[in-house]
């Protein structure tokens, strides 16, 4: 989506506006002040240590969060800016109803096992997503439903001989080629409305457009996107079910592991294997000192932390693109649409895809008379990262999903009671040709005893599985480091 597109959605609804003036809206989203002010140069006096930990860990979204359910057994210290954790997987309740913030389903086996371990009861989505083609709902789109699409009989060949390239293509053996170009290269000799699904579909997923996106990346989606692997599951209200539960895993281990409202401001490699970390927490500025710190933070944060980062790994950081993001949960009085989990919509739409909240626990239909959540994602223009700081902005693009909502599913906006967007500046990553294989070494490596996680460490898709993959190894690298200083 361009950003004159975005700009002339917007100008448009203004007849909108005054017709939804009683809607009620909560906005929330990050607080990035101080880290702004790092960002733009300040100079911070930074006190002496005043305590030592085994292992601390920057950031608490899900890659801080499984570095330290894994770490619980040692002595470490969990920073996290935000006054509440999750990162990009937090979970909220309206009405008793749980519902998704950002990230909500997997298909992974290791956070299958993970999240049993934890004490959480997985849901097995069992549904192809449908999709909303040219104003028309398709269920079951990259089944049986591209056979039926409001496209010509040419363009649903199309879409059918591409699933069946992108799935006889060696991924592995061309994993270097493909991530050399882009998805829309890919893409040329199919008709143009498989790179419009793409569009879209890759700014919700993985960060970017067919223009941006690394071709591997692209093809690899037709073995686990839209529904397309059977094994794919989920939380009532997305993921961030499992944020609270490590949480309260980790918290139980031993108290005072996770500091809440604490921003990371330096952290550098001293003498004697020791590492110095800098945070404000409470009104002052706080140094203690560890044998390893876990920088779960994303590299846009990282670059700015680090002292004395080492330039080809300060370069790769700075090459890094993120997408902003909304995420508008559209609470309404009555059910509005319960016929799939995931609803994609291909570009030019604001929306790109839909979920029902509460799908899984009333795949059957359940009561058409109850209280109901739409959680729709509205990934955005990298150029309108500073426009989502407007509140008045962010409202509008609420206002304009419920509108689009009305169209598809006529009497929408009169049964929308409640509008809950949560927004962010940076969430995910822009998996782009060249982050897998050129830019993640760089971005994995340790300088010293500073190690690093996050999702954006692997450079594939931005999700829960990638950041508890490199977490988990991250963990047991910390952990030879502290053996390592052992007498």
């Amino acid at each position: 989506m361009t950003c004159a597109f975005l700009d002339s959605f917007i100008a448009n609804s203004a007849g909108f506006l005054a017709a939804s003036a009683i809607l009620d809206f909560r906005l929330t989203g990050e607080s990035n002040t101080l880290c702004h002010r790092l960002r733009d140069g300040e100079a911070f006096r930074f006190p002496p240590p005043s305590k030592h930990y085994e292992i601390i860990i920057v950031g608490g979204g899900p890659s801080g969060l499984v570095a330290g359910y894994t770490l619980r057994d040692k002595n470490f210290l969990l920073l996290e800016k935000e006054p509440r954790i999750g990162g990009n997987a937090i979970s909220e309740k309206w009405k008793d109803i749980w519902y998704s913030t950002g990230v909500a389903w997997s298909s992974s086996a290791l956070l299958e096992a993970l999240f049993q371990e934890i004490g959480l009861k997985i849901y097995r989505i069992n549904s192809l997503d449908a999709a909303i083609i040219n104003g028309t709902l398709v269920p079951e789109f990259w089944g049986e439903g591209i056979h039926k699409a409001p496209y010509s009989q040419s363009v649903r060949k199309s879409f059918i001989q591409f699933k069946k390239d992108m799935l006889a293509i060696d991924l592995e053996a061309k994993k270097k080629k493909l991530d050399q170009i882009t998805f829309a290269q890919l893409l040329k000799p199919y008709a143009p409305e498989v790179k419009l699904w793409f569009d879209n579909y890759g700014r919700n997923d993985w960060g970017g457009d067919t223009e941006n996106t690394s071709a591997y990346i692209g093809a690899e989606s037709l073995r686990w996107g839209a529904g397309l692997d059977s094994s794919r599951f989920t939380l009532p209200g997305g993921f961030g079910r499992a944020s609270e539960a490590l949480r309260q895993k980790i918290e139980a281990a031993g108290t005072q592991r996770i500091l809440t409202g604490a921003t990371t401001l330096r952290v550098a490699n001293g003498t004697g294997g020791k590492v110095q970390v800098s945070y404000f927490y409470k009104g002052g500025i706080i140094t203690v000192t560890s044998n390893a710190v876990i920088v779960a933070a994303p590299k846009f944060i990282a670059k700015h932390l680090i002292k004395d980062l080492p330039y080809d790994q300060a370069q790769a950081m700075g090459q890094m693109r993120y997408m902003p993001y909304l995420v508008v949960n559209v609470c309404t009085s009555e059910v509005i649409y319960n016929g799939s989990y995931d609803t994609d919509i291909p570009a030019p739409s604001l929306i790109a895809d839909f979920n029902v909240a509460d799908w899984v626990i009333y795949r059957d239909g359940g009561d058409p008379k109850r209280k109901h959540i739409l959680s729709c994602y509205v990934p955005l223009p990298e150029a309108k990262r500073e426009s989502i700081q407007a509140d008045e902005y962010v409202r509008r693009i609420g206002q304009d999903v419920v509108d689009q909502l009305d169209e598809w599913f006529p009497g929408a906006r009169k049964k929308t009671l409640e509008i809950r967007i949560y927004r962010r500046g940076h969430p995910m990553h822009v998996s782009a040709p060249g982050v897998l294989t050129k830019l993640a070494p760089l971005l994995a490596r340790p300088f010293g005893h500073i190690l690093f996680a996050n999702t954006d460490t692997i450079g594939n898709v931005s999700d829960f599985e990638s950041a508890a993959t490199v977490a988990k190894k991250t963990a047991k690298a910390a952990v030879g480091l502290i053996v390592k200083r052992k007498p």
